[in-house]
């Protein structure tokens, strides 16, 4: 069991797109308003069993998903990327390798944090991983109007601009649409008084 449990910068970025992704949207309310969501949220993204999530620990994810999201919203600005992260893994990261029953792993929240620190620093190590590596182009927002939802930039395959399908679909068929050109007029009856 414990072989398959998957650790790493991968999953915590994900994980902190993700809990950006939770704040409300013009698509969505807000999607993590009790521990329970959190709870999902981090399962989810395979976390491992036992997880338990208190008031406390939704507060500082909460927290932890506003200092994300600012990150996100520096998109494309190298020196407020940089500024916003390392300001943000001063604060919450003490790295450190851990075992107890599982592979050897890093932790780089303080021992003792509640799951909203951990996302914190996490997320903002994951994201200064990706951008060291990729640069800062790998962190944007969703292109479609009115989404604003994080997106990862990087991997196989073209450029994200969107975050799910769903952003990509409602996009193109906005660009058809607007193609095509207005509607044509139904035909006006002719004046009954001739």
């Amino acid at each position: 069991m414990a072989g398959q449990i998957r650790f790493g910068s991968t999953r915590w970025a994900r994980l902190a797109v993700a809990l950006v992704n939770t704040a409300p949207t013009e698509r969505h309310p807000d999607l993590l308003t009790s521990p329970g969501r959190l709870r999902d949220l981090l399962l989810a993204h395979d976390e491992p069993q036992p997880v338990e999530v208190d008031d406390v620990d939704l507060a500082d994810a909460r927290a932890a998903r506003t200092d994300l999201a600012a990150v996100f919203a520096a998109a494309g600005d190298r020196e407020r990327i940089a500024e916003r992260l390392n300001d943000l893994l001063a604060r919450t990261a003490r790295p450190r390798l851990v075992g107890g029953g599982t592979p050897l792993h890093l932790h780089v929240d303080a021992p003792g944090s509640t799951w909203g620190g951990w996302l914190a620093a996490s997320g903002s190590m994951a994201l200064a991983l990706l951008v060291a590596e990729h640069g800062v182009d790998v962190l944007a927002r969703c292109a479609a109007a009115g989404c604003g939802h994080a997106v990862l930039r990087h991997g196989p395959g073209p450029t994200r601009r969107y975050c799910d399908s769903t952003c990509a679909s409602r996009t193109r068929v906005a660009a058809h649409r607007a193609n095509r050109g207005p509607a044509p007029r139904p035909p006006v009856e002719a004046d009954r008084r001739r």
